[in-house]
């Protein structure tokens, strides 16, 4: 490795027993003809043990100030002797799970015994649904706070794979988007709310799915204020898990698509044989990258499915029935419908993006000549393709299934199929007809009238 750069010698000799670090450097030879190289590990005179001052967090800061801002993150670092520190703001975090926690327990507490199949009841479906995944959001994203084997880990791991390297502008863009959109669906839902709680026509309904009896409590208006408080609460636990989710996502991807175009032009370069452990070993150390993203959320995604599945059937059946009760109401299906089917549609092409990319490097290794290498390089081009082939690298749902591009369609068919069976299930038979006397048969004592029943026209 002769054409590594003169400023990296003094470091490659200094770590000479550590793994290599992920990248490539690019030089010109005497001749002026491109190369490129897989480049040894950063020269750092000490690395930092507290992760909040790797690059990544740094660049992650404006999406973690949101996250705290809704109690859904808070830092716990872990010194060289062992002892944890946690920020104070951990007691707003545990407010917040609490008050998430009380709200699903309130809305399981709404249903009496007898209620019937109606408007209100189904609305108090979703309701309950919906408390139910904001609540399993705000402890899931806790849990991956505290334990050092979550976000702590991510951000550590990606120090010493990746370095200082910045992210991606497409990165950036898309968690500034998303933050964007977190905001826009938190004012949006507010409103609804508002409108769902001061329309005559729909404030008995509403008040009804969310709070026994509240029309009949002397202190509605406090019923009103405590009901948007919880709006915002639930759509901040609802959206912003998604938007951490793309942006790491996205971040790993985008470095997974570098590491592929990296790949192409050694392939096409002189001595690579030589160098395909190297890109193997870097292969693997970013997909430890995918794999903490999939211990992190793999509940997440499992949780997104399990909720909003039954969440669109529901809703999609509220719309089509209740098109006469108010043009609001309609509006707020509409809204609901539109978030459900964003929402799912962003974390499973996300999810499917990262294992497409993971995946990327077989078809370059594919069209490798190995007939006249070495057995060491034969026997690296086996351990990769296995490595590629043999396991689905990508995020799970609860690890039961890889999300990939399959697994949209397959998603897609089932909501169909049990919005339809739904349908089917609440369809009224007619049972207006006409009787038309066509004769009569006298029989001893009794007389049996035959008759045709007509449908309505």
């Amino acid at each position: 490795m002769s054409f590594i750069n003169r400023n990296h010698e003094m470091c490659d000799i200094k770590n000479s027993h550590s793994d290599n670090k992920s990248g490539v450097v690019e030089t010109t030879n005497d001749q002026g003809s491109f190369e490129a190289s897989v480049e040894m590990e950063p020269c750092m005179e000490e690395r930092a043990g507290d992760y909040t001052k790797t690059e990544i967090y740094r660049q992650l800061r404006p999406l973690l100030i949101c996250l705290r801002m809704f109690g859904l993150y808070f830092r716990r670092t872990v010194n060289a002797n062992g002892h944890a520190h946690i920020e104070p703001i951990v007691m707003f975090c545990l407010f917040v799970f609490f008050l998430n926690a009380s709200n699903v327990v309130r809305s399981f507490a709404l249903y009496r015994v007898g209620d019937p199949f109606d408007t209100v009841m189904v609305q108090r479906v979703l309701f309950t649904i919906w408390s139910t995944e904001c609540a399993f959001k705000v402890t899931l994203f806790m849990w991956n706070c505290y334990q050092q084997k979550g976000f702590p880990r991510f951000f550590s791991d990606w120090d010493s794979i990746c370095g200082s390297v910045k992210l991606s502008n497409v990165t950036l863009f898309m968690m500034k988007k998303y933050i964007t959109l977190s905001f826009l669906f938190i004012i949006g839902n507010v409103v609804f709310t508002l409108i769902l709680i001061y329309v005559p026509a729909l404030e008995s309904i509403y008040l009804e799915v969310v709070w026994n009896n509240a029309l009949e409590n002397s202190n509605v208006i406090y019923c009103k204020i405590i009901i948007c408080f919880l709006a915002i609460l639930n759509s901040s636990a609802s959206m912003f898990p998604v938007s951490m989710f793309v942006t790491l996502c996205f971040a790993v991807g985008r470095r997974l698509k570098k590491f592929n175009d990296e790949l192409v032009t050694a392939i096409a370069a002189d001595h690579f044989h030589d160098r395909l452990e190297d890109f193997r070993i870097r292969h693997l150390k970013l997909c430890s990258l995918v794999e903490i993203l999939d211990h992190i959320f793999a509940p997440f995604l499992a949780a997104v499915y399990l909720a909003n599945i039954p969440m669109f059937c529901l809703t999609l059946y509220t719309m089509v029935t209740t098109l006469k009760i108010h043009l609001s109401f309609v509006l707020i299906n509409m809204f609901w419908l539109s978030f459900i089917l964003l929402q799912m549609a962003i974390v499973s092409v996300t999810a499917a993006w990262v294992n497409v990319k993971a995946h990327s490097p077989l078809q370059q290794i594919y069209s490798i000549r190995f007939s006249t290498t070495s057995n060491d390089s034969q026997l690296q081009m086996m351990l990769f393709l296995n490595h590629l082939t043999g396991t689905k690298v990508g995020i799970s749902a609860m690890k039961l299934f890889v999300v990939d591009k399959p697994t949209i369609l397959t998603i897609a068919g089932m909501m169909v199929t049990y919005f339809v069976l739904l349908i089917q299930f609440k369809m009224p038979v007619s049972s207006t007809y006409t009787c038309n006397v066509t004769g009569r048969v006298f029989m001893d004592n009794a007389t049996l009238i035959l008759s045709q029943l007509v449908p309505p026209k």
